[in-house]
């Protein structure tokens, strides 16, 4: 849960220490322990894969050449460590893939990813930033959706050496994204966005195209259902974003 994401504009090599050696110390404490451990991985190490992707899909990363497969890198090691972990040492280890959660409390940067950016973009009055064309295809899931998977899989140790996917399986394309966060915030007219070219993010920065999950696995294995459509979670999202500024200005 403590790692660090995609490194747009650098930070690579932290990224990969953070995660590899932060989940080793993680994993090597719930050995000695006992412990089930649920891993945090995420929906990247799929990287270009064909979607919906299955956890037993192949995995298509790119380029070692290109730093934003770091995190992707840094997290399928972190697979493969716990799942050896459990096939040789006998720990309980289950792997849980996030594909974009977002709600309150996520950092209001790139970090939270591109929906705390845009309401923060909005709400100061800047256009939102749309990598590439805008047309890449996301699901996002909300907080409290991505948490109750992670529960299910606590309570189910039945579940260990397991790899599967937590999140929302309706894609949604990023720039229709954005048109939503703008009528959530109340905007009329034109969308206020920019393109922004990936070539701009340097790093030989490469995207993915679309990103959906095949949830088969997780119904059957947590009875994992999301419940937070993405027009509810928007809300909830707006009026965290709102009560953070008011909190700032009562502060000051």
């Amino acid at each position: 849960m403590a790692a660090l994401k995609i490194p747009r504009y650098g930070g690579a090599l932290k990224t990969l220490h953070v995660n590899v050696d932060g989940s080793h110390v993680a994993l090597e404490l719930g050995r000695e322990t006992g412990a089930h451990v649920v891993l945090a991985s995420t929906s990247d190490v799929y990287g270009q894969a064909t979607p919906p992707f299955a956890e037993d899909d192949p995995i298509v990363l790119g380029p070692p050449g290109t730093r934003r497969w770091s995190y992707a890198a840094s997290k399928y090691y972190d697979e493969h460590l716990a799942l050896r972990m459990s096939e040789e040492e006998g720990m309980k280890v289950t792997i849980l893939r996030f594909f974009n959660a977002y709600g309150a409390r996520n950092h209001p940067s790139w970090w939270g990813g591109p929906l705390s950016v845009f309401f923060e973009d909005l709400l100061d009055g800047r256009e939102m930033d749309l990598h590439g064309d805008g047309r890449q295809t996301r699901s996002f899931t909300y907080v409290s959706d991505t948490v109750d998977g992670v529960v299910r899989a606590l309570e189910r140790p039945e579940t260990s050496g397991e790899v599967i996917n937590i999140g929302n399986d309706q894609p949604i394309a990023i720039v229709d994204l954005a048109a939503k966060v703008q009528e959530a915030v109340g905007i009329e007219g034109p969308l206020r966005a920019r393109i922004v070219p990936l070539e701009s993010l340097g790093g030989n920065y490469q995207d993915v195209r679309h990103r959906v999950p095949d949830l088969t696995k997780a119904r059957r294995l947590l009875g994992f259902e999301p419940q937070v459509s993405l027009e509810e979670g928007l809300q909830k999202t707006l009026a965290w974003h709102l009560a953070l500024r008011q909190e700032a200005v009562e502060v000051a």
